[in-house]
Formats: C-alpha cells, sequence, structure tokens
C-alpha cells in the first residue's frame, strides 16, 4: 500500500488509466487465479479465501498468486506465489480471477476478467468509500462486490458509485472461519467466564489517516485504569482480553497485561499464536463498536456490548453507513463508566437482556448463517475442478 497520497493519486492518474486499456488488450489465463490485498500480507477475506482453495486443491488446476504490499510478508507456502508491486501488477493483467480483500489495484477489469471483492469484513457500521468523510477511497474497480444481506445494497451502491447488478450477496468468508472454529482450542477454565474486546482502531499512523480523535486504545479507559479496571474483572473473575485493531496506532512501552486483564497490540496477539476467529468462537461474550467482527459475532447468539464514547465525534470524523447506527447494535450500548459497569454485572450474572434485538438484527445483517460462503464466492468467480 502506497501511503503517500500525492503520489498515489498521480498513479492514479497517469500510470493506471493507462494499465487499464492494456488490460482490455491482455489475454487472460483461465488457469491463473490473483489474491490481493494492499495491505501488508495475505490477510483478512484473502486468507480464509487461500485456505479454502488449498483445502479444496485448486492449486492443482490453478496457479494461485497472492499480491502482497512487500515481500517482506511472504509467507513459506510453497503452494502459491507471492507476489508485489510490479509483479502483483503482471498478475492481475493475466489473471481470469481475482480476489480484493482490503484495497484494490486501480485497474478497471476488462470483459473477460471477473474481478471479486470481498472486503474485510463487509458488514460494517461504519461508513465505506464515497460515505465515508475520509478519504479511503471510492474505487469501483471491480466485476462483483460481495455483501451479506440486502440491507447493504444500497450503502455499498452510494459508497463504490457501482450499480446494484455489481453488488452479490454472498456472505462473508472471514464468517466461515467463525462458524467452523473450534471452541476449545483455548483453557480459560480457572474463570468463570471469557470476555473479548476488540475495538476497531481510531488513529493510525499506518493508513495516515484518523477515524476519531478519542485518545485512549481502550475506550472509556486510560492506561492508568488499566489496574481498576483489573479488579472490577476480578471482582466477577472474569478474564478479559483485549486484541487492538492491526491499523491501531500503539506505544510499545505499556504494562498491558494482569490477573484478569490482557491488552494486546496486533503484532502481541499474533506472536502469542493467538486466532481472532478461534477466539472470538472461545469467547462467552463480545465488546465491539463500529467494526465488522461486532456484527459476525451475532452469528454466535451471545451476549454483546458496543463501547462507543467517541460516537458524535465518530460520525463527524468517518461517518456510519445507516442514518441510525445504533438500530444494528445487537447489545448493550455504553458511552459512559457506569454503563459499561452495568454490562459487566448483567453479563456475570447470566442475564441476556438483548437477545431479542440480537435475534433481529442478525437476520437483517445476514441471509446466510453458515460457513459456506468461499464456496459461493468461487462459484461466482467461475472457478471449476
Amino acid at each position: 500500500m502506497i501511503n503517500n497520497t500525492a503520489l498515489k493519486k498521480f498513479l492514479k492518474k497517469s500510470i493506471f488509466p493507462f494499465l487499464t486499456i492494456l488490460n482490455k488488450i491482455i489475454n487472460k489465463d483461465d488457469k491463473l487465479v490473483l489474491l490481493y490485498t494492499a495491505n501488508k500480507g495475505c490477510t483478512f477475506c484473502n486468507l480464509t479465501m487461500r485456505t479454502y482453495l488449498l483445502n479444496n486443491h485448486f492449486d492443482k488446476k490453478y496457479k494461485i498468486y497472492c499480491g502482497i504490499e512487500s515481500m517482506k510478508y511472504a509467507e513459506p507456502i510453497n503452494r502459491v506465489t507471492f507476489v508485489s508491486g510490479v509483479k502483483a501488477v503482471w498478475a492481475f493483467l493475466h489473471a481470469r480471477h481475482v480476489f480484493y480483500t482490503a484495497g484494490q489495484l486501480p485497474i478497471k477489469p476488462s470483459a473477460i476478467q471477473c474481478v471479486i471483492h470481498m472486503s474485510h469484513g463487509n458488514e460494517d457500521i461504519k461508513a465505506m468509500g464515497a460515505n465515508s468523510n475520509i478519504n479511503n477511497g471510492d474505487e469501483f474497480f471491480f466485476t462483483y462486490l460481495i455483501v451479506t444481506s440486502k440491507l447493504y445494497i444500497e450503502p455499498n451502491i452510494k459508497a463504490y458509485r457501482c450499480s446494484a447488478n455489481n453488488i452479490i450477496i454472498a456472505g462473508d468468508p472471514m464468517c466461515d472461519d467463525l462458524l467452523s472454529a473450534r471452541q476449545d482450542e483455548y483453557d480459560f477454565s480457572s474463570y468463570a467466564k471469557f470476555l473479548l474486546w476488540l475495538p476497531t482502531f481510531r488513529q493510525s499512523d499506518y493508513l495516515n489517516y484518523n477515524d476519531s480523535h478519542l485518545e485512549t486504545l481502550v475506550p472509556l479507559f486510560a492506561e492508568e485504569d488499566y489496574p481498576k479496571l483489573n479488579s472490577l474483572l476480578a471482582h466477577y473473575n472474569i478474564k478479559l482480553i483485549v486484541k487492538l485493531h492491526p491499523s491501531q496506532s500503539t506505544p510499545k512501552d505499556l504494562q498491558r497485561h494482569f490477573s484478569h486483564l490482557s491488552v494486546f497490540s496486533h503484532v502481541e496477539f499474533v506472536n502469542k499464536g493467538f486466532d481472532i476467529y478461534k477466539l472470538m468462537a472461545h469467547a462467552d461474550g463480545l465488546i465491539g463498536d463500529y467494526s465488522s467482527v461486532s456484527l459476525q459475532y451475532l452469528l454466535l447468539d451471545r451476549p454483546e456490548a458496543f463501547v462507543i464514547p467517541d460516537m458524535d465525534d465518530y460520525n463527524k470524523t468517518r461517518g456510519f453507513a445507516f442514518e441510525h447506527p445504533e438500530d444494528y447494535m445487537g447489545g448493550h450500548i455504553i458511552k459512559t463508566l457506569d454503563e459499561f459497569k452495568q454490562f459487566l454485572k448483567d453479563f456475570a450474572e447470566g442475564k441476556d437482556v438483548y437477545k431479542y434485538k440480537r435475534e433481529w438484527v442478525c437476520n437483517q445483517v445476514f441471509k446466510y448463517k453458515d460457513a459456506k460462503s468461499c464456496e459461493r464466492i468461487v462459484k461466482l468467480s467461475g472457478m471449476k475442478l
């Protein structure tokens, strides 16, 4: 991913329009597949899609390229080929089948290509593309955009300035991971309950923009409040893991681990060997806010909370996919410390007070509640064994 905004705009206006013309001329190889991720390595939906393709031995028939930001993110997997930069562009120009997850190459697909944008959690509450107040792109460089239900058709028509014909309801590949994950992967048996908190990023040096002016890594809790939060959790014998967003700017010199509280940066989380969807499957409840994981977790039908003290600021800075975003938050809506304490009490006592709202939201957000999103998307792409 190019973080230099001026350079990115220059390339889009000068180089890539020529590549769009070239793309119409170059023949496509029906046996060539590109999984392209603009942010770091093969992540998000493309990681799930890669696993699906390899588990089902598509690599025996197809040459699979993983397009990544830099070769430093390449993995030692001999069944796929990692490419970046010019080589990733070459792979796009020759591939019949292309899958995007985070970012796109600004090259229009040819008539004989099938370019599928899966996003990276396509059931967000936060605004995307042209719907957002930040410059995160309104690119329409795909054949199809994948969504989870009809709820997301109109927002994405506006977000990407495409037509309804370009939007296909097929599910979210990352939900395949969630629904098929083992729920006994980790041992938290010494605690009464295990709670997972997945806040979205607010400040990002990596993405070069901020979505909110909230200054704390964990909403409602400054670093000096962590011992008090740990004591509150210990009172109910609840283990809380806070996993920060991969794009969140994170200082290094923090004490983040206590008896009942652990706050992990993304790098630390990965180095510890945790898998986000296996951990979500294991959790008795989830705390989220505006990102897709909060809605993905609805599929497990367990208690949730949405900690959103910066909602008004977030709306001004980035914006939301819906006029009334709280309608799609199937759980406790928390903006104050007292509301957080009440949620924790209800959670500890097993009071599932938002069960019916959670079920309603889940039915609005998801047409499919299975682990077959990848299967449907691959069929859409025209790939066959």
